[in-house]
């Protein structure tokens, strides 16, 4: 038996091929776009830290490894606090007076809490075995900092990071100390400079001369003539008249007999 005959498939027409917007059909080639330049460890410690204090303007020193203790003045023993990790010694922005600022930060590995304190003198640091020990506000700090035995590089990093940060902190301190000395001596200027207010009246100042010498003058027409009564106070008339002629004789008895009266009226006697 003849085998089938496979059927004749139905040919359909092919289309044209499409003209091309390009010059070519080929994938394009790849972009050259330059890499960015690769940024060194400062750079990139100063990028980390400055997203959480943007007042720092530089990083003085680095210690790869540093932890954190604390003094417990009741055990009389030093606690670790459980910040670990590199430490920061860093300037900065000026204070508004101008004042130089420099801090102490150990970015820590074991959480989200870092140890951050201003350096503003050396008086209140101290290099000992085996802590560089800080005095804060109400707590006293001691920083433990790896240092490999010697002879590695790193074997005396505890002194240079100590040294370093007493460096630091009197830097700070005579800059403070500078500002304010500046700050007095302004105010000393200003004050020295600053004018009394005058007190003389409008017009022409009468000298003391002229201004007693009319009163004795007008005073010079009143004269006692009799020494033995007793003193009687001038009474002037409202007006402001003032005599100038002294009373004669016949006043003077008739005075006198008026002062008589008063005084014995005075005395009950009359």
């Amino acid at each position: 038996m003849a085998p089938p005959r496979a059927k004749a498939r139905a040919s359909h027409p092919q289309p044209p091929p499409q003209p091309s917007d390009y010059e070519t059909d080929a994938p394009p080639a790849a972009v050259d776009v330059p890499l960015p330049p690769p940024r060194s460890n400062e750079e990139l410690n100063f990028s980390v830290l400055g997203r959480i204090y943007p007042h720092l303007v530089a990083i003085e020193h680095v210690t790869p490894y540093a932890a954190l203790y604390t003094f417990n003045l009741d055990t009389q023993q030093w606690e670790k606090v459980g910040i670990e990790g590199t430490l920061f010694i860093c300037q900065l922005t000026p204070s508004p007076m101008g004042v130089e600022r420099y801090c102490v930060i150990i970015y820590n590995r074991r959480g989200l809490d870092n140890f951050y304190l201003d350096l503003t003198s050396s008086d209140d640091m101290e290099i000992t075995d085996p802590y560089v020990i800080l005095q804060g506000d109400e707590v006293v700090y001691g920083i433990w900092i790896f240092a490999d035995p010697p002879p590695a590089s790193t074997a005396n990093c505890r002194v240079e990071t100590g040294n370093k940060m007493m460096e630091i902190a009197d830097k700070a301190r005579a800059s403070r100390e500078s500002k304010e000395r500046e700050h007095r001596h302004d105010i000393k200027e200003a004050t020295d400079h600053v004018e009394a207010p005058s007190s003389a009246p409008m017009g022409r100042q009468l000298s003391l001369r002229e201004l007693f010498g009319q009163q004795r003058e007008q005073d010079a027409g009143f004269s006692v003539h009799n020494h033995h009564s007793h003193p009687i106070p001038h009474q002037y008339p409202q007006q402001g008249y003032l005599p100038t002629q002294a009373p004669g004789p016949a006043q003077q008895d008739v005075l006198g007999q008026l002062f008589m009266k008063a005084k014995q009226d005075y005395n009950g006697l009359g």
